[in-house]
């Protein structure tokens, strides 16, 4: 029994976290039993339990009608933002805290019984997050509607403000956890992007409109259900776009992506009359690497470099996969002295980069010595406008100059106006019609 004990207690991983990250996840933990323990001992009324049924059917029915959508969109980081939020906001806002609680936590423990396996700490500590919220939702609905009174526009302020209380609570706090768990987190993984804001006002508008609805009879949420699930499938539009523009196997854009990216970023140059960098990155070696180890190995590698080259590179810079193991930058507003600064930072990041590591913690190969398994990257550098006045010109002279640095040794980088210009018929080339680097016969082996 005790050998059970202590396995279910490491089972919950909580003591593998950094010291901040175990502080911020106990302390939410204990405030939020501490507020429901409050809240509790202020005696609520019970009468309003069938509000309390009502709300959590009609989303439980809602959770499950979408689960499939939900499953579909949910994605591989620990943030994940649906509508689930939309029934605890309305509950905060019109019932007492210990019964607006008391639905926040039968709908995460439906949560839990229906997850299956899931990280128990990390359960926890979101159901605090959402209990907190409630606090806060609650707090400010009723400050808000003690200023305001009990006019009509009143109402809707108040319940505005206890939504976005609820919204902003749960984003800062999941927020601060994730960038303590996941070291490097950066801000689209931590709080979101714009799709992920979208769908927070969605929850908070659908919230104010459900309270709303309660406040008439408490059945009316109920009607709130076809809404909630055409809202989730409107949802899913945003990721098939994401995944439309996103390489598999990089999580990198698409190269035709980002070549519409850039052209509009050089159109945006020429009109203001700055400068815009291209650089073309290629893995040297890359086929010894697939050939050593497998290809597994060889997708992880190349994982790996997407990964150190974007984490390197600037918010407003664009990356995309050009095709197999090449990879192509454009850097608005930059010349030629930071361009070269840039692409020999990008150079030594790769090159000194623990890349054994970070694929064995995937595969677990032994075979990765970190001490044998090291990558390089070849990079050429073309400018706008010394270099050419569009995309497939600066394409073809950082290719150029690319395949210059790997004739030079590789692990280098060179400049397009070092370069010997292209002949005439490889000049007329049109890269806008490849999706791939230039065939083996064109090249030379990388």
């Amino acid at each position: 029994m005790v050998a059970q004990s202590r396995q279910a207690v490491r089972s919950w991983a909580l003591w593998t976290l950094t010291v901040p990250a175990f502080l911020v996840v106990v302390l939410v933990d204990l405030a939020a039993v501490g507020y429901g323990v409050h809240a509790f001992a202020e005696g609520p009324s019970w009468r309003e339990l069938d509000v309390v049924f009502a709300l959590t059917v009609s989303a439980l029915i809602s959770v499950e009608g979408a689960r499939r959508v939900e499953s579909r969109r949910r994605r591989g980081g620990a943030l994940h933002k649906d509508l689930a939020p939309a029934w605890m906001i309305a509950a905060a806002v019109i019932l007492h805290p210990a019964l607006a609680i008391l639905v926040a936590v039968l709908l995460r423990i439906w949560w839990r019984i229906r997850a299956g396996r899931c990280i128990p700490y990390r359960w926890a500590f979101s159901t605090a997050v959402h209990v907190l919220a409630v606090g806060a939702a609650h707090a400010v609905f009723v400050s808000a509607h003690h200023l305001t009174g009990d006019s009509g526009l009143g109402l809707v302020i108040s319940m505005a403000g206890g939504a976005f209380a609820y919204v902003v609570t749960d984003t800062l706090l999941c927020g601060l956890a994730i960038s303590l768990i996941i070291p490097g987190s950066n801000r689209q993984e931590t709080i979101g992007g714009l799709d992920d804001l979208c769908t927070d006002a969605t929850a908070a508008t659908l919230g104010c409109l459900l309270a709303a609805a309660c406040l008439v009879t408490p059945w009316f949420a109920f009607v709130a259900i076809p809404i909630t699930l055409t809202a989730q499938r409107a949802l899913l539009l945003g990721q098939l776009e994401t995944e439309a523009q996103t390489d598999p196997k990089t999580s990198l854009t698409r190269v035709d992506w980002w070549r519409r990216r850039t052209e509009q970023m050089l159109r945006t140059a020429r009109n203001q009359h700055e400068p815009m960098a291209v650089l073309l990155v290629d893995i040297d070696h890359f086929k010894q690497v697939n050939d050593r180890h497998g290809h597994l190995v060889g997708d992880e590698a190349l994982r790996a470099v997407a990964t150190i080259l974007r984490s390197a590179i600037r918010v407003k810079d664009v990356i995309g996969r050009f095709g197999g193991e090449e990879f192509v930058i454009a850097l608005p507003d930059t010349g030629i002295d930071e361009a070269t600064v840039t692409a020999d930072r990008l150079r030594n990041a790769v090159g000194s980069s623990p890349l054994a590591a970070m694929c064995a913690g995937v595969l677990d190969d032994p075979d990765l010595d970190p001490d044998t398994f090291h990558l390089t990257v070849s990079i050429g550098v073309a400018v706008y406008p010394n270099d050419g006045a569009s995309v497939d010109d600066l394409l073809l002279r950082a290719d150029r100059a690319m395949y210059a640095a790997k004739a030079a040794g590789r692990n280098r980088v060179r400049l397009a106006a070092d370069v010997v210009e292209l002949p005439p018929v490889m000049a007329a080339k049109n890269f806008s019609e490849q999706t791939e680097p230039l065939t083996p016969v064109q090249r030379p082996v990388g």
